[in-house]
């Protein structure tokens, strides 16, 4: 029987199978309904998902962009810094060996008969004789109280020798050019007549630079034995020297 002929010939069956059927329809439909919204949420859920995947592959490339730049950087950093230290490393060797070469410099000077020699030599003076060498200097000129030559012992066998007026000489004429290219004068440098430096240097005044200022003159004239004229010949020293 179909539901045509069944809803003529029984309606109340038909309505209460038509309401089972209904309800069959709207738990379905219910069912359905909220699968749906199931589906929907889990879509919507999903887009953003993929929306914050797809922010945090940006926000990761971004990372990825200063990363890479920072370590190019510290790269950069990194080598131009072990330059700079190269860099320095090598002038510092490079003064070393100027430094070096300006102390080994040597500056000879030969008797007449060329049988000594004296010699300054990293700051010391040397003796070159055909038979031997030696020193006679006890310390660089550079490193000696107030740049004086010290001598020796040995300086005293030198004396007694044939060349001993000559050495002796010598070695003060080198210390003196020392001194001059290094600009540390002292006052037995200076063209002055020995008792004039005689009393300079008991009066403490060593160092050529010390009685070159201007108000020096007035503790020179108290020094005993030094009058104008000395004082004059002191002024006319230091200007040869190019020290006023």
């Amino acid at each position: 029987m179909n539901a045509a002929q069944q809803h003529i010939d029984d309606p109340l069956s038909f309505a209460i199978a038509q309401q089972l059927k209904n309800q069959d329809l709207q738990e379905a439909l219910a069912q359905a309904e909220r699968r749906a919204k199931v589906a929907e949420q889990r879509a919507r859920q999903a887009d953003k998902l993929q929306q914050e995947a797809s922010q945090q592959r940006e926000r990761a490339d971004r990372l990825r962009g200063k990363l890479e730049a920072a370590t190019k950087e510290a790269k950069q950093a990194k080598h131009e810094a072990r330059q700079v230290a190269q860099q320095a490393e090598a002038a510092q060797a490079r003064t070393a060996r100027e430094r070096e070469a300006v102390a080994g410099m040597h500056m000879t000077l030969k008797s007449d008969d060329e049988q000594m020699v004296i010699q300054l030599a990293y700051n010391q003076v040397h003796v070159h004789e055909p038979d031997r060498w030696y020193m006679i200097s006890s310390m660089p000129l550079d490193r000696a109280p107030k740049h004086r030559l010290i001598f020796c012992g040995l300086i005293d066998g030198v004396k007694a020798g044939k060349y001993g007026k000559f050495a002796i000489e010598a070695a003060h004429r080198l210390a003196r050019e020392w001194r001059k290219e290094h600009g540390c004068l002292r006052v037995e440098d200076l063209d002055l007549p020995s008792n004039v430096v005689t009393r300079l240097e008991d009066a403490g005044f060593e160092m050529a630079r010390e009685i070159s200022h201007k108000e020096v003159p007035e503790e020179l004239v108290k020094i005993k034995g030094i009058g104008p004229a000395a004082l004059k010949k002191v002024a006319k020293a230091l200007r040869k020297e190019g020290l006023v």
